[in-house]
């Protein structure tokens, strides 16, 4: 299997367990929540582990970002307060803070110890995010975060969260509940977009994430990405109160980002806009999974 050092198991689903080589282990720590470790792979290159799941890769991990940021930016037509739940890294609030028209981003996590130790180890990731005036870190779990602000507060929520497994802090923010109060804090226009695990291979857990913010929202979007680092095509989903995510044209799509994004964009535009939708139906379709909405006290868990 090659003359590796080191090689790192993560589980993907219910019986499929993938295998990379490392070159090396470049710091981990026991939080108070989770353990975290940065990881130097033969495969992806510099990696944040959480949980025994990779979460970032400097490889890749602008499909996943600018796909659950402008996925749901560009359903938004003047985005100014944004609210990101998750995201130690700062990644998300780094394409956030590219829209001209935000003034202001509040990241709230609840694991402090991972963004200091993505600022020390990861810091290409954030790119200078935490000296932007525009941009304020709060550490506090997010749903009682947001519960503590009034309605209308937001234009956009991005939901960055660790998968809901077993024990995980992140599990009270996939559910009705939640969902429900995340529309109140919106504006008349807003939108929610919520990372959802693999489409592919966690396809019961997708789609009962789908379900269940369509009991919130009135207009709600699947869409996928293959991110290599995950082994997987990631599921997003984008809840609307006005416009649609899904009608969007490539051509409308690419109208926005050229007016309001600063710099290029690597993987999001208006073609694969359309590209992720189309391979949610798909992948929906040929699974045809069952699902359960998920309330308080009854999440629906992945391996």
């Amino acid at each position: 299997m090659g003359d590796y050092f080191l090689w790192a198991s993560e589980t993907i689903a219910e019986g499929l367990l993938e295998y990379y080589a490392l070159k090396g282990v470049v710091a981990s720590a026991a939080t108070k929540h989770q353990e975290v470790k940065v990881v130097d792979t033969v495969p992806y290159g510099r990696c944040l582990v959480i949980d025994g799941k990779i979460q970032s890769s400097v490889l890749d991990e602008r499909v996943y970002h600018e796909s659950l940021v402008h996925s749901a930016m560009v359903t938004v037509s003047d985005p100014k307060k944004v609210l990101v739940i998750g995201g130690g890294e700062g990644a998300t609030a780094r394409e956030v803070l590219r829209w001209r028209t935000v003034e202001e981003v509040e990241m709230v996590e609840i694991d402090g110890e991972v963004v200091d130790f993505c600022r020390l180890h990861m810091s290409e990731l954030s790119s200078g995010v935490f000296e932007d005036q525009r941009f304020r870190l709060i550490l506090s779990e997010g749903r009682e975060y947001l519960r503590s602000k009034v309605d209308g507060t937001y234009d956009v929520i991005v939901i960055d969260a660790t998968d809901p497994t077993e024990g995980a802090a992140s599990i009270p923010l996939y559910t009705s509940e939640f969902y429900r109060m995340a529309y109140d804090k919106l504006t008349k226009k807003g939108a929610l977009v919520t990372q959802a695990t693999s489409i592919a291979h966690n396809p019961f857990a997708f789609r009962s994430i789908l379900e269940t913010v369509r009991t919130a929202f009135p207009s709600v979007t699947p869409l996928a990405a293959y991110v290599l680092s995950f082994a997987s095509l990631w599921g997003f989903v984008v809840g609307s109160k006005s416009r649609d995510c899904g009608s969007l044209s490539a051509e409308e799509v690419d109208s926005v980002l050229k007016e309001r994004v600063r710099g290029p964009l690597t993987f999001y535009s208006g073609e694969t806009h359309r590209a992720m939708i189309q391979f949610a139906k798909l992948y929906s379709e040929v699974h045809r999974s069952d699902y359960r909405i998920i309330r308080d006290g009854s999440p629906v868990l992945i391996p």
